[in-house]
């Protein structure tokens, strides 16, 4: 993996984590954690207003966490009248309409393709969210909407999907994982290296995911879930270009799961994956395997 790069915009509050982390660690966790539950705006392209044009749109109500009950509404939309329905799961700060590509060629070949804005994205609910959220979500999703022949998330999305699938009641005929992350307590730690935080930060930020959320952080983790994630088949795609997903992780995970059916490529890193002809390829061909 290439090392990610802070954009300009981030490097001031980088610059400030980093001087408050040793003297004051639990501050630090505080306004760490503020940041990463807010998911940065997505501008709609003419391109995605285009493709939201055509869906059929519409919303759900599900409740924001096992311990609140509290509504919140999610925005959701429909393309073909397939009864073989597949769920598509966009990444942090993602939107479904960045599956252009692959919702046009899902619905040519007959399938019903169902989508939403996340929790904090798009037309949903909410200012600030994390995995703890979606998956809770996606739970209520998956048993609102009935029977799904498989569902396709790119990065969060797709560790989302896997995490659901392994710790909630809920299971699918098929799993495809798009430049997935594997690890939420690796994401963060990546992230604390690359705003030079401090390490005593983690454990006071461990407590507060704890504190808030109920939520251990160390067990919204796939390498925990070997061989218990309720999918019937497992695809998973993966960019040796990416500079924000680990490629020898993945290959890796893969080896210890040996069900998994595995595409590498060298393409255009990772928010294009979705996009590049291969893998549009490799996932038809897995969706109409027997």
């Amino acid at each position: 993996m290439q090392h990610q790069v802070l954009p300009l915009s981030l490097r001031m509050t980088a610059f400030l984590l980093s001087g408050l982390s040793k003297p004051f660690p639990g501050l630090t966790a505080r306004l760490f954690y503020r940041l990463y539950c807010t998911p940065p705006g997505t501008k709609m392209r003419s391109t995605h207003q285009e493709l939201r044009d055509t869906a059929h749109a519409g919303n759900l109500t599900v409740t924001r966490y096992a311990f609140d009950e509290r509504p919140m509404k999610i925005n959701t939309y429909r393309w073909g009248t397939s009864d073989k329905k597949i769920l598509l799961l966009h990444g942090w700060g993602g939107s479904p309409f960045h599956f252009k590509q692959l919702i046009g060629t899902l619905v040519q070949q007959g399938y019903q393709v169902v989508a939403y804005d996340a929790p904090a994205h798009g037309g949903s609910d909410g200012k600030r969210t994390n995995l703890v959220q979606w998956t809770h979500v996606l739970e209520q999703v998956m048993m609102q909407e009935g029977p799904l022949y498989a569902i396709i998330g790119h990065s969060l999305g797709g560790l989302n999907a896997a995490l659901t699938l392994s710790r909630k009641k809920v299971q699918v005929p098929r799993l495809v994982m798009l430049s997935s992350s594997l690890s939420a307590p690796d994401f963060f730690n990546e992230a604390l290296r690359l705003f030079k935080i401090h390490p005593v930060v983690m454990p006071p930020l461990q407590q507060l995911i704890r504190k808030r959320l109920r939520e251990d952080l160390n067990e919204m983790d796939l390498h925990r879930y070997i061989n218990q994630i309720k999918a019937g088949k497992i695809f998973i795609a993966y960019d040796t270009a990416d500079t924000l997903v680990d490629e020898k992780e993945i290959t890796a995970f893969v080896e210890q799961y040996p069900s998994i059916r595995a595409l590498r490529i060298t393409g255009d890193g990772h928010f294009r994956i979705m996009r590049q002809e291969p893998v549009i390829r490799g996932v038809m061909q897995f969706l109409e395997s027997a």
